[in-house]
């Protein structure tokens, strides 16, 4: 997929396309690490699941992985609005991706934070275990903070990010449709399973940005 090189050759550290990449780790890494049940499971294995240091520890972790993947999503699409930014000067270049990465960023991290916060307070505590359909909720509404609110603005975010890199000259025509057809998938997340076209989307642009000679200006 091919990525111009026109853009000015400015020193940037490479960390920051990296972080696109560390989002792929961490996400991956809260989805195995996660133990949650299925809702029409029964009360007692839902309260067996939060029982105990090790399992509460899992909770725990993966709502740690999500807050600091959130982070590195944030970072990753801003330095990439940041180059388009830059490559448009003196004009003003609509801030639209930049808010829909703030919010998608920001809705992940409170997903993981309400899939963690119980097991981080039996972990702290001591206060007494949660009811078996508080668990259910607070997995649930951990997921459709991620799934649904975190995915569709990541959508919104992808999409007028690529447009705007297509007409800048960073991005060339095939990713731009690879990027609009992710965009469209995100939509879905709500099934979990288009989550995977985001990461696929981060490993691609990510390679791609950083073997366009337009980096040449990109530090390790």
């Amino acid at each position: 997929m091919a990525v111009a090189s026109s853009l000015p050759a400015r020193g940037r550290p490479r960390w920051e396309l990296l972080t696109g990449i560390a989002f792929v780790v961490l996400f991956v890494g809260s989805v195995v690490g996660s133990n949650a049940l299925a809702d029409n499971a029964s009360d007692k294995n839902w309260v067996a699941n939060y029982t105990g240091r090790t399992n509460q520890a899992q909770h725990l972790a993966t709502g740690i992985l999500l807050l600091l993947a959130a982070l590195c999503l944030l970072s990753f699409l801003t330095s990439v609005w940041t180059r388009i930014a830059e490559a448009r000067q003196p004009a003003i270049l609509n801030p639209l991706p930049l808010v829909a990465a703030g919010v998608s960023s920001a809705c992940i991290a409170v997903g993981g934070i309400l899939m963690a916060g119980i097991s981080g307070s039996l972990l702290i505590g001591p206060i007494p275990m949660p009811g078996a359909d508080l668990l259910r909720m607070s997995n649930d509404l951990g997921f459709a903070m991620v799934g649904v609110a975190g995915m569709s603005t990541a959508a919104l975010g992808i999409a007028c990010l690529s447009v705007q890199a297509h007409a800048t000259g960073l991005f060339g025509r095939r990713l731009l449709i690879f990027s609009l057809v992710v965009a469209l998938a995100l939509l879905g997340s709500i099934a979990f399973v288009p989550i995977i076209a985001l990461l696929i989307w981060l490993i691609v642009v990510s390679i791609a940005l950083s073997r366009s000679t337009g980096t040449r200006g990109w530090n390790p």
